[in-house]
């Protein structure tokens, strides 16, 4: 490189030419320094020590510009691609995502993987189990989860699986439970399980419970993804052939019905907002209860403390109805607590309750 007296300003506005000539070639994407190279090679080979110092700076300057800052010009815009958290809804909602209609300038790029496809995803309704004052009793939570294979093999499988988001819920079934298979298959759902779990052993209450928690989660799921109208009786396969027992006392030599909402579900639950959820200040709250005339008491707290109080209305007595009532909050963590009513002023069992944590900004 030229140096000293050797340099004069001619050369000087010759590399600060050819600078501004090759940055303004140059695109900042992944694989710029290996164009940039390519060009290169098929130039004439100039041997002056002015244009060797000229190549050396547009290459010094082409691999800051390939590394995603720009040295010349204006500055460049950082984008960030944000996503907010899911809020699980009381409804099947498909989504996918739409590829880009902006056309890559290098469809394929040596060495460079190309992100995956985002996968379509579904909310889907789960039942889970929880302890109450009656025993242990059915309760749902919405789940948005992928759905490679559709949304009901999607919902028994968070049910086998996935960990309720509640700490207060549970499943009864084993995670080595998979899913081989569900159809609906003209007036029944047959679900195919795999024979990894030991289905034998159980206590019959706890047996029973399970296989309810399977027939309420598929048979929700089937009803809100259109699959079937109303609640359609379950088969259980086990390795694609049919089993006469499960759990060892449950017997499935003929399709299983859902049982009677009243003797297996929590009789008031939230469905919104769900547990652990972001929200404004103005909190909207609703879920389904079957209450005594229809009344479902509620309570925010904050660090235990009741910050407010009421009572909703159902929508009719006494049988699964929705619910729903607003309150405004300070920014703040909060519990929210809807219950039965209890008509016997406490000389009879406790109210069934649903709790959720959420935070207010």
């Amino acid at each position: 490189m030229t140096t000293g007296d050797d340099w004069t300003r001619q050369d000087e506005q010759l590399l600060r030419q050819a600078l501004h000539d090759e940055a303004a070639k140059v695109l900042p994407s992944p694989n710029a320094l290996a164009r940039i190279r390519a060009r290169t090679a098929r130039a004439p080979m100039w041997r002056s020590p002015v244009v060797l110092g000229m190549a050396a700076a547009v290459a010094t300057a082409a691999g800051v510009i390939a590394g995603g800052v720009a040295v010349l010009g204006d500055s460049p815009t950082d984008t960030t691609a944000t996503g907010g958290s899911d809020v699980p809804l009381p409804s099947i909602q498909s989504e996918t995502s739409e590829p880009s209609t902006t056309p890559s300038e290098d469809p394929v790029t040596p060495g460079v993987t190309p992100p995956p496809q985002a996968a379509e995803t579904a909310t889907v309704p789960v039942y889970y189990v929880t302890t109450t004052p009656a025993g242990q009793r059915l309760a749902r939570e919405f789940r948005r989860v992928p759905i490679p294979d559709g949304p009901l093999v999607a919902a028994v499988e968070t049910m086998l699986a996935v960990p309720p988001v509640d700490p207060q819920y549970q499943t009864l079934w084993a995670a080595t439970t998979e899913v081989r298979g569900v159809e609906v298959d003209g007036d029944v759902i047959e679900v195919d399980l795999t024979d990894a779990a030991d289905y034998t052993g159980a206590a019959p209450d706890v047996a029973a419970l399970a296989t309810q928690q399977l027939v309420y989660t598929v048979t929700a799921a089937a009803s809100t993804a259109g699959a079937a109208e109303g609640p359609l009786p379950v088969r259980v396969l086990v390795e694609g052939e049919p089993t006469d027992r499960l759990w060892g006392d449950v017997d499935f030599s003929e399709p299983v019905q859902r049982a009677d909402q009243l003797a297996v579900r929590l009789l008031v639950q939230i469905n919104n907002p769900a547990e652990g959820a972001v929200v404004g200040r103005t909190v909207e709250i609703d879920g389904e209860a079957a209450a005594f005339e229809a009344n479902v008491p509620w309570q925010i707290l904050r660090d235990g403390e009741t910050v407010d109080d009421g009572f909703a209305t159902a929508k009719t007595c006494c049988t699964f109805s929705p619910f729903s009532f607003t309150v405004e909050l300070e920014p703040g963590s909060y519990e929210v607590i809807v219950t039965e009513d209890d008509p016997s002023g406490g000389e009879g069992r406790a109210p069934m309750s649903d709790s959720r944590s959420f935070t207010v900004e």
